[in-house]
């Protein structure tokens, strides 16, 4: 079980660590409060505790985690790839049956594990952690391990299967014309919304630009715009990305943000 000594040592070589139970964070805000700092780990690891360590992914890097028991295997990942990766570091599960992190230097952009064979091969980036060496696995009691040194850069099929999909242009609604009276106005955002809100996955903001469109040609008061902020949040975005996407559209309607 990984002592003080293994997770400074991970921190020192620039990685930034949080303590786990068995796979589950120990921390109030998970991956978040991931660090290299010395003094806050030794908190951690106070009293010559043991637990599991987190990495959470640099975001130079990316990981491509393949995991057996949901149907990954390296031999699907090397045939979508076009039939040959790299040797790369790597981390061996302590499972046992095969799973392994491979990290690769990020080739940047967007990536996505939707057009990866199978349900069991994931990506994980800077948002996300994974298990480390020489951490145990909760069901078998073994240690994890690295193999390799250094991450290798992906060749280029592989990021190419890594792109996501191009999102198909979403199919606009018939719009709603709007009148003066106050109900009318309050029947548009809460259909705007609802539009919103119902956004499949690569269409959100495409969906959210047009409402906000929409509502800023009929003059919709200020609620409104809280109402399709507050409905792009339910739907999968961001603040951050729902905020961007509401600003380019009041600059497209020539309107301050």
């Amino acid at each position: 079980m990984p002592d003080l000594a293994d997770a400074l040592t991970l921190a020192q070589g620039g990685w930034q660590v949080l303590p786990l139970r068995g796979k589950v964070p120990l921390t109030a805000h998970g991956v978040k409060d991931a660090t290299t700092d010395p003094a806050q780990i030794e908190r951690w690891w106070a009293g010559n505790a043991e637990h599991n360590v987190g990495i959470r992914v640099p975001s130079s890097l990316l990981v491509i985690d393949i995991d057996p028991q949901n149907g990954g295997s390296l031999a699907a990942l090397t045939e979508a790839a076009g039939g040959w990766l790299p040797p790369t570091l790597t981390t061996h599960s302590g499972r046992g049956t095969g799973g392994r992190h491979l990290w690769f230097m990020h080739p940047g952009g967007s990536v996505s594990s939707r057009r990866l064979p199978g349900s069991g091969i994931d990506v994980k980036t800077n948002t996300g952690y994974v298990v480390a060496a020489p951490s145990i696995h909760p069901a078998t009691g073994m240690p994890y391990r690295w193999e390799g040194d250094m991450p290798a850069h992906m060749p280029a099929p592989l990021v190419e299967l890594l792109r996501p999909e191009p999102a198909r242009p979403a199919r606009m609604p018939r719009p709603i014309r709007v009148g003066a009276d106050a109900d009318v106005y309050a029947q548009k955002a809460a259909y705007l919304a609802g539009y919103v809100q119902s956004s499949p996955e690569g269409t959100r903001n495409d969906r959210l630009f047009w409402a906000v469109c929409e509502a800023l040609r009929d003059g919709h008061p200020a609620e409104t715009f809280d109402l399709l902020e507050g409905a792009a949040l339910v739907a999968g975005l961001s603040e951050r990305e729902a905020a961007a996407t509401i600003a380019s559209a009041r600059r497209t309607q020539g309107r301050a943000s």
